[in-house]
């Protein structure tokens, strides 16, 4: 069955583009072009989960919107966190991109200040989150030194850390609204849907990342050899060669989809209907996905061959 995605209502993306608004006006001229690139449906799950969890909690909308607008300046940081990280950013860009940075770090503190003063059950749950998004940034950029098919849950949840930010608002709502029971299930959840989808993240951006020399567990999970610039070209053709004629990374997708069923049959026995629908939303685009980029493998090998072919007769006297 087809499942359509859900999203913040436009009544409300509206209202937090006008908040946005208020605190970056023209003199931070890179915050509009920042937030064209984290609105949905790029970021939609972002955006949105605030509110679903409010719902079925029964927040009110003033404290829900409150926590999705915390909600968006935290993760607009994360966003310009990691393009810093990547530098994509010439010196001129990169001042400014800091000073942004460090504004929207503040904004986010400011709306949970408010919401909750010195609640220290609040604090310690941020801080841990923090920390695990903290620690994830760190290692997505050493060199994988385990094989994916060694994995075991410390490495899975490495990865799904880098979106452990996202939990601060299922803490907040929690704790409004006395729900704290909730929260156990809710991190599992909410950890197993960021491993599935920073997975998939990765199938997405394997091409990308070999040419950055950026570590890709996609690509490893496929190649044993080193993503280094000398490994670029036969990483790429493993990877090719594997989605065209091998069994299309069939093993590395199925991951993707277990770690989306466990977050969806979490999600719906805590009572989370939007959010298992987004879990089922992301399993079926993680299936799409694969089916898509198996044709476009093998149609690309097909163009290797054929040039490889044709530089062979050109080379014989």
């Amino acid at each position: 069955m087809h499942t359509s995605r859900l999203c913040l209502a436009e009544s409300e993306q509206t209202h937090l583009r006008r908040c946005w608004r208020s605190v970056f006006d023209a003199r931070w001229s890179g915050a509009e072009s920042l937030l064209a690139r984290i609105s949905p449906p790029n970021w939609a799950l972002e955006w949105s989960l605030p509110g679903w969890l409010g719902d079925a909690m029964q927040l009110s909308m003033d404290k829900s919107r409150e926590v999705t607008l915390g909600n968006l300046f935290g993760l607009a940081y994360v966003r310009l966190h990691d393009d810093l990280n990547d530098e994509r950013f010439v010196h001129e860009e990169r001042v400014e991109a800091l000073a942004l940075a460090t504004l929207l770090y503040q904004r986010w503190l400011a709306v949970y200040i408010r919401l909750f003063g010195d609640d220290a059950q609040f604090w310690s749950c941020f801080e841990r989150y923090l920390d695990q998004w903290l620690q994830a940034s760190l290692e997505s950029s050493q060199t994988l030194s385990i094989p994916f098919d060694r994995y075991d849950e410390t490495h899975f949840l490495a990865l799904g850390h880098r979106g452990a930010l996202i939990k601060v608002c299922a803490a907040a709502t929690c704790r409004l609204t006395g729900r704290e029971e909730l929260l156990p299930q809710l991190e599992h959840c909410l950890d197993q849907l960021m491993i599935g989808a920073v997975l998939l993240d990765h199938a997405a951006d394997w091409q990308e990342d070999l040419e950055a020399m950026r570590p890709n567990v996609f690509v490893a999970s496929i190649s044993p050899l080193p993503q280094t610039d000398a490994y670029a070209a036969a990483n790429r053709t493993a990877v090719l060669r594997e989605l065209s004629i091998g069994r299309g990374a069939r093993s590395y997708f199925a991951v993707i989809d277990s770690r989306l069923s466990t977050a969806q049959i979490t999600a719906e026995i805590i009572g989370m209907p939007a959010l298992a629908n987004d879990c089922a939303w992301l399993r079926q685009h993680a299936a799409s996905y694969r089916r898509g980029v198996t044709t476009a493998a093998r149609r690309k090998l097909s163009e290797i061959s054929a040039e490889l072919l044709g530089a062979s007769i050109k080379a014989q006297p």
